[in-house]
């Protein structure tokens, strides 16, 4: 009964203890997985499923269109105001264009196949075929788990997804590996699937119980010009993010090789475990600061965020320590020999991710306030310098310096948002 009272407190004490204990064992499992995959596979296969992953993470950007940030924004507040209505009209209005947008593009995939990329190789092409179910069940769950979490039940909002699939996903990767059967990027593409598909089951379960039950009875009202104009903003700040982020994957694939997009997953999946912390807790704090911002507290919102901040960079600091004193014996020991060379990046990577989580949850604190067009201009921004300087730093320096790129572009935005958030919403971001 304890169990189940801690997975559905509101409180947001319970609610960052579990979504660190969450993203931390989420974490894991995906580490887990992502070694199993790398000796199970050649390097060339994994490079294949690492960019036919990356693909589809892409092309959730236009199919979630914004709207998890959206709802959990929103559902928090029409929570406050009582409005029950207006949550289930965002809700129904969110899985329409879901599914809208999901069928223009495989419609799309269809048409484009013959003339273009049919002639990618075909482990890739396989992967990208039934990553496309992947696609689907990834925005759905996304939308579930933004509800849950506006509703401050974040826990429950992040256990399916973030949890249980990559346990799943884990578990499935690790009956081939040690059963010794072959696995392709297709396989385990297919076992991704599967993964996504019960934990989206376990989390509607969780989503009904809690709300969707309610709200039967209840007529659906519509806002939708507003929603679309909030939605726009937050659309392009998470498509820019992971554009930006998988941006350096496809340059290392077209001006590098494909092992050298393996190298470079296994460098972030390690520095991953540094930027936990930071990912659990914004998870966990968005509705509250959303709330607080709506109610005008201005010393809860900033008790959150400094609170929050630190719990963040002492989280950091050791895992970074641990991979720079002994980053390289832990690759080869771990991941094979062959990934040891993934060591210098990944010390790289882990040291943008330090300093920038000085800085605290800036993206998330103008998200939340209303103030996402400002983060829209600066993800633009450092998108275009990513291009700009990427390829020069790949052609040059290869894995070594996509990771240089990743780093300094994480620090120098981080630093802008903290001076933006300070100078407008008079909130310190930072540890200090």
């Amino acid at each position: 009964m304890k169990s189940l009272r801690f997975l559905s407190s509101q409180s947001i004490k319970n609610s960052a203890i579990g979504s660190l204990l969450i993203k931390f064992l989420s974490a894991f499992f995906a580490l887990l997985g992502g070694v199993l995959m790398a000796r199970a596979m050649s390097m060339e296969n994994y490079g294949y499923y690492v960019l036919a992953f990356s693909t589809l993470t892409v092309l959730s950007v236009p199919v979630s269109l914004g709207l998890p940030n959206l709802i959990v924004r929103y559902i928090s507040k029409y929570e406050v105001e009582k409005k029950y209505g207006e949550m289930k009209g965002l809700l129904v209005r969110a899985h329409q264009i879901v599914f809208i947008v999901f069928i223009i593009i495989v419609a799309i995939a269809l048409l484009t196949y013959n003339v273009w990329w049919s002639r990618y190789n075909i482990e890739l092409i396989r992967s990208m075929w039934v990553g496309f179910i992947f696609l689907l069940f990834l925005a759905l769950g996304s939308i579930r788990a933004a509800a849950l979490r506006g509703l401050k039940f974040v826990i429950l909002g992040q256990l399916p997804d973030t949890f249980l699939r990559n346990l799943l996903f884990c578990i499935g990767i690790a009956v081939y590996f040690f059963g010794k059967i072959t696995l392709t990027p297709e396989v385990a593409m297919i076992i991704q699937v599967i993964s996504a598909i019960i934990s989206y089951i376990v989390g509607y379960i969780f989503l009904y119980k809690k709300l969707l039950s309610k709200l039967k009875g209840v007529s659906a009202n519509y806002h939708n010009r507003l929603w679309l104009k909030e939605a726009i903003p937050f659309s392009i700040n998470g498509g820019i993010q992971i554009v930006k982020s998988k941006l350096i994957t496809y340059v290392l694939a077209g001006f590098g090789s494909v092992e050298a997009v393996a190298i470079y997953d296994i460098a972030l999946r390690g520095a991953s475990l540094v930027s936990f912390g930071l990912d659990a807790l914004n998870t966990a704090i968005a509705p509250y600061i959303s709330s607080a911002f709506e109610q005008n507290n201005k010393k809860q919102l900033q008790r959150i965020v400094t609170k929050s901040s630190r719990i963040i960079f002492l989280g950091a600091v050791p895992i970074t320590l641990i991979f720079i004193l002994g980053g390289k014996s832990l690759l080869g020991f771990i991941f094979s020999k062959n990934y040891a060379i993934a060591y210098v990046p990944l010390v790289i990577i882990c040291l943008g991710q330090l300093v920038s989580s000085i800085c605290g949850s800036v993206g998330l604190v103008l998200s939340m306030t209303g103030n996402q067009g400002y983060f829209t201009r600066n993800n633009v921004y450092i998108t275009l310098l990513n291009v700009l300087i990427c390829i020069p730093f790949v052609i040059w320096w290869g894995v070594i310096g996509a990771s240089i790129v990743y780093g300094l572009l994480l620090v120098i935005q981080n630093l802008v948002l903290y001076v933006y958030v300070k100078e407008k919403l008079n909130i310190n971001t930072t540890v200090f």
